[in-house]
């Protein structure tokens, strides 16, 4: 997790926001007319400031490359951006295996690049204003700075701007194979299995996940105990139930945390108000405001609230804050499994109100695809949750269901097997690990 932010009106006003999200060094420099600032929380490799310079290009950027290891040897994954570059031109982030956000600058054919991943798991914010130009991981500092008309660039998304004319074209980071012809779990078991590997692989900052009832948390605690990677698990109980979390079944974690008490730390953390006053006064203070936009042609679900009046974002904030103060830096979370694997239903029934089919996979998936969830709606919401509050705790998250080879697996899978159980993947997965699991409910704080 780490800020970033560059423009060419004024430099960075406000450090707070970008320095939480990057708690072992802030840079500034100006290059050009472009004021640069950079704010690193370091995971992998040696310790490493940015911006990255070579051969005059310039780059800043917040996450993890994966396959870093395919354009050369480098002391920070990041700096294999440029050569990935080099290598691919302006459509080199369709080649970066990893969960960012980046901008790259071209001095010598006046370009600016500035990419999310194919989910935008990372925030990035940019403005083009009568010749000007301005890039953040946040909204307010932009807006700080003078710019106008500030907006969040989409997911699946590269914009290439000329400096020139300040034009902008844009491309897709990833264009998904929608052939439902896999009649077998077998592959996207492999690529669930291969995505907890390349989030832990290398990774010398310690590794938390919270532990509900749910499948998802289920199969990532599953997976990190069959690769035997240290990590450790809280489990956020107690309180009121709530229909927008679900019930949380509390038996069902105590056989989990049974199960695999031998090879996990674990700790339960209770819902209390004082907890929830604690966390809220924390994001309040600490995050810049965000709203969910959550919505559903099926359902007519229109739903608009706040990241501090959000259940899912102050239990959060609670669990990273354990974390944090327990020397824990990355968590592995469980988001995108709703959106892409159940649609939040099942059989054509909405489990929630945000259902965008009712989780029935259709004959043909261009009849549905993409439906509004899998990049947007209650994606981009509870991306953002993560990202925003882990980011107010110098906590780097990473989202080993929305691995580009994870998700193309499901949806090549034929569609009979998709729909044959709720989370139907991960279904089959639990089973074969005798994981404690409820077949049909989702549950979660």
């Amino acid at each position: 997790m780490c800020g970033i932010y560059c423009s060419t009106k004024s430099d960075l006003k406000n450090e707070h926001l970008l320095s939480l999200r990057g708690p072992d060094h802030l840079s500034r420099i100006k290059v050009d007319n472009f004021y640069i600032s950079h704010s690193l929380l370091s995971i992998t490799g040696k310790i490493t400031p940015q911006p990255f310079f070579k051969k005059n290009i310039i780059c800043l950027y917040n996450g993890e490359i994966y396959n870093h290891e395919e354009f050369g040897n480098y002391d920070s994954d990041g700096e294999s951006i440029i050569d990935a570059y080099f290598k691919y031109g302006e459509t080199f982030p369709k080649y970066l295996d990893g969960e960012f956000a980046l901008i790259l600058y071209d001095p010598n054919k006046r370009v600016l690049i500035i990419s999310s991943d194919t989910f935008g798991t990372k925030p990035i914010y940019y403005s083009l204003d009568e010749g000007e130009f301005g890039c953040s991981s946040y909204k307010t500092p932009l807006i700080d700075a003078g710019h106008k008309d500030v907006k969040k660039l989409q997911p699946n998304t590269t914009c290439i701007i000329n400096l020139d004319d300040f034009s902008s074209k844009l491309s897709k980071v990833t264009e998904f194979n929608l052939e439902q012809n896999i009649d077998s779990f077998e592959r996207w078991t492999k690529a669930f299995e291969e995505s907890i590997a390349k989030r832990t692989r290398n990774c010398r900052e310690k590794v938390f996940i919270g532990l509900s009832s749910g499948h998802d948390s289920g199969a990532i605690c599953n997976e990190l105990i069959k690769q035997n990677r240290e990590f450790k698990a809280y489990s956020v109980i107690g309180g009121h139930w709530s229909a927008a979390s679900g019930p949380e079944d509390e038996y069902l974690i105590s056989l989990r945390v049974q199960k695999f008490k031998e090879n996990m730390h674990h700790q339960y953390l209770e819902k209390t108000d004082e907890a929830f006053k604690e966390a809220n006064n924390y994001i309040k203070l600490n995050t810049e405001p965000f709203k969910y936009s959550n919505t559903s042609n099926l359902t007519g679900w229109r739903e608009f609230i706040s990241l501090t009046e959000d259940s899912g974002s102050n239990w959060y904030s609670w669990v990273c804050k354990h974390a944090k103060e327990d020397g824990y830096k990355v968590c592995l979370s469980g988001s995108g499994a709703d959106e892409i694997i159940s649609d939040y239903g099942f059989d054509g029934q909405p489990y929630f109100p945000h259902s965008c089919f009712g989780g029935k996979f259709p004959d043909n998936l261009k009849d549905v695809f993409p439906w509004k969830t899998f990049f947007g709606g209650s994606m981009e919401s509870y991306l953002m949750k993560e990202e925003y509050v882990g980011g107010s705790h110098g906590i780097e998250t990473r989202y080993p269901f929305l691995d580009k080879r994870v998700v193309q697996e499901f949806l090549n899978l034929d569609k009979n097997l998709k729909n044959s159980q709720y989370k139907s993947v991960i279904h089959n997965y639990l089973k074969e690990n005798h994981t404690p699991f409820h077949p049909n409910f989702k549950q979660g704080f």
